[in-house]
């Protein structure tokens, strides 16, 4: 059923570009310091598969962007480096060929400067979005195409570019990319598509950029106390739909409760660390047992956990990081060490909205979605 190491990575570019939407709100109104892209390059198949050899193919790709470069009007811009923040809209082909279609995606990114001078940068870009591909698994009419169980798929974007400024407002870059589609294990069989590929492109800026505001000096220690206002705990409740392909047949969903509770202390500006509670119900644990001849009672069903918790902050959108072991549950085949990732956005007053994906070292195995509160 779980099929993607790289599930793990893909929540967290998803959760870290979600930051996109929020971070253009004031400054793109504001200060608008937009820039486009054109990219093409050239890709082929990762075959993780032995049965994807048949696909092997080289084929082009290409990528439109608009972009707002921060210049730090917010503390999290010149405390991140300033990243760049926008959303990208993708197209390739996947070599024409029938079994896998072609692919779109549009994808909302942010860009991080490892190294950056008047004229050049190097550059390190997360983003993923949601994905469409015209060809899926079909029992009957694409048996072959065991990697996409759904036309519609999380995307994942990384890039590593250097980039040369011709003018102020011109530049061009040469880069080395990774993209991934899959739908997270929500419909089966899914082993995804991953594409490894190289190319150039060309940026503008639509006015003279800005010049960056002068980075703030954080001080530390005022988050070393343990008093209340250092303290905060995060309430949220999520759902998910899961595929266990090998147990119930092809097409069948089944749903995923999860209470999640977090108590962090601040240790910067951004972080926070602490501990986390989970509760699972998971409704594929009971058609598992079913199907194995193990009885069972709702309470035997339920799967606490504890974890150690991480937390990092880009203006309203937090990340949240658990490492945790489940302590009881009845059907504990899928292991009882998970990893989970999150995100919340802020929507209100200690408000949030919350995706989370949980794996099993690497392994995904449900994308949840929910609500939340904070109390600081």
């Amino acid at each position: 059923m779980k099929k993607i190491f790289g599930h793990t990575v893909l929540l967290l570019c998803f959760l870290l570009i979600i930051n996109t939407l929020s971070a253009k709100t004031n400054d793109t109104i504001i200060e608008p310091n937009l820039q486009i892209e054109f990219r093409a390059s050239h890709g082929f198949i990762i075959c993780h598969h032995p049965e994807m050899k048949v696909f092997s193919a080289h084929f082009p790709l290409f990528e439109l962007s608009v972009d707002q470069v921060t210049f730090g009007r917010k503390s999290w811009q010149s405390k991140s480096n300033y990243p760049t923040v926008g959303v990208s809209f993708l197209y390739t082909g996947i070599g024409e060929q029938p079994e896998l279609g072609r692919a779109f995606a549009i994808i909302p990114r942010m860009t991080f400067n490892c190294l950056k001078s008047e004229r050049h940068q190097i550059n390190f870009k997360l983003g993923i979005g949601i994905g469409y591909l015209t060809q899926k698994y079909d029992v009957v009419d694409n048996p072959k195409n065991t990697f996409i169980g759904s036309h519609f798929n999380a995307a994942i974007d990384i890039a590593v570019d250097y980039s040369y400024m011709i003018t102020n407002r011109l530049g061009a870059s040469a880069f080395l990319g990774f993209t991934h589609f899959s739908n997270g294990s929500s419909r089966t069989p899914n082993n995804g598509i991953n594409i490894a590929h190289a190319g150039i492109g060309v940026k503008y800026f639509l006015s003279e950029p800005k010049q960056r505001l002068p980075r703030q000096i954080s001080d530390n220690q005022q988050y070393k106390s343990w008093e209340k206002k250092n303290l905060s705990f995060t309430f949220a409740l999520s759902y998910s739909l899961k595929d266990i392909d090998e147990y119930l047949g092809y097409g069948k969903s089944w749903s995923v409760y999860n209470i999640q509770i977090n108590a962090l202390k601040r240790l910067t500006e951004m972080s926070k660390i602490g501990v986390g509670c989970d509760l699972v119900y998971d409704n594929t644990d009971k058609e598992v047992l079913r199907q194995k001849g193990i009885g069972f009672t709702d309470i035997e069903i339920l799967k606490p956990g504890i974890s150690a918790a991480y937390e990092l902050a880009f203006g309203n959108t937090s990340f949240i990081f658990n490492f945790g072991c489940h302590i009881a549950g009845k059907d504990l085949c899928e292991g009882r060490v998970y990893q989970k990732l999150g995100m919340m956005q802020n929507i209100g007053k200690g408000v949030f909205a919350t995706i989370s994906l949980t794996t099993h070292y690497g392994w995904a195995d449900y994308i949840g979605f929910g609500i939340g509160y904070r109390i600081h």
